[in-house]
């Protein structure tokens, strides 16, 4: 599982957790030497037709869409002659709109000192009715720390992502977005993501373009109707780039899923769906709908 890819130290954001092109290329070698890395379809037929798979395959997958993966990561993969499976939300690529997961990660890269990010998001928040004590409450329950992000890391990132009303984080993380990148949003979305006709270019060259979502939802926090519109509409988009929607992929935005999004899927034909649970995924005995991915960092480069 990738996310960014690029040369990182020295760029105008070195403050963005990503993996370095050195890293990346070093990686690939290493990947290649270790592990059989096999195409989209490889997995697809051993899910759906019980097509063995070779020992010790490895599928490389890259989420959300980056500009870094047409710029930086294609070129290595058709250098290498290797596949890889590129997951694109909709309403990034069409719309140039910032995903929040993306606001949080410039912020966070950009602001440098945590006191004074929380401090900033805790303050719009009273401006915007919540009491001391609801946000204590917050901060509590969701600032618990994981392998990657400290507690205070971790609170901005859920607050935003998911905790406060949909227009209010969207609101506060745009606020927060032009007080520590410097910038808005939308002038920054052309730069981050890739274009449509790039991801054409994906396509056109071998690459696989599965579905992310249309409006990079936790979907395990919408209605199974608005879920329903949203892999509608992100089907659309895989359409319109001449990605294939027969036998298709989903890659679940944030790993976050529940039983109607996979009653969903299989309503409308896809063959996978593909989690951030970290493990190596068994396709003989996990649930195809539910598949484990291993991270870059679990990997040396």
């Amino acid at each position: 599982m990738y996310h960014y890819v690029r040369p990182i130290k020295d760029s105008a954001f070195p403050g963005i957790k990503g993996l370095e092109l050195d890293g990346f290329k070093r990686q690939l070698d290493y990947l290649s030497e270790n592990f059989n890395i096999v195409s989209t379809e490889q997995v697809i037929n051993a899910v759906k037709y019980s097509v063995p798979m070779p020992n010790n395959a490895c599928w490389l997958t890259f989420d959300d869409g980056y500009k870094d993966h047409f710029k930086y990561v294609m070129p290595e993969l058709l250098k290498h002659n290797l596949h890889g499976a590129f997951f694109p939300p909709r309403v990034a690529i069409q719309e140039d709109e910032i995903l929040d997961v993306n606001l949080i990660h410039y912020i966070l890269g950009c602001a440098g000192n945590l006191d004074q990010l929380v401090a900033s998001l805790n303050t719009q928040c009273f401006d915007h009715g919540f009491s001391e004590s609801k946000i204590k409450g917050y901060y509590e329950k969701y600032a618990v720390p994981n392998r990657f992000d400290n507690a205070d890391t971790i609170y901005v990132k859920r607050m935003l992502q998911h905790v406060l009303p949909e227009q209010l984080r969207s609101l506060i993380a745009n606020r927060m977005f032009r007080e520590f990148v410097g910038v808005s949003a939308a002038e920054f979305s052309s730069e981050l993501y890739m274009s449509v006709d790039e991801v054409r270019e994906l396509v056109q060259n071998g690459m696989y373009v599965g579905s992310h979502g249309s409006m990079h939802y936790w979907l395990d926090k919408i209605s199974s109707v608005k879920q329903e519109k949203d892999i509608k509409q992100s089907l659309k988009f895989l359409e319109s780039v001449g990605a294939s929607t027969k036998d298709w992929v989903m890659c679940y935005p944030y790993g976050a899923y529940n039983e109607d999004t996979v009653n969903l899927l299989k309503k409308f034909n896809a063959v996978l769906g593909i989690t951030t649970e970290v493990r190596v995924a068994n396709l003989t005995s996990d649930d195809p709908f539910k598949l484990p991915r291993l991270d870059t960092n679990d990997f040396p480069q």
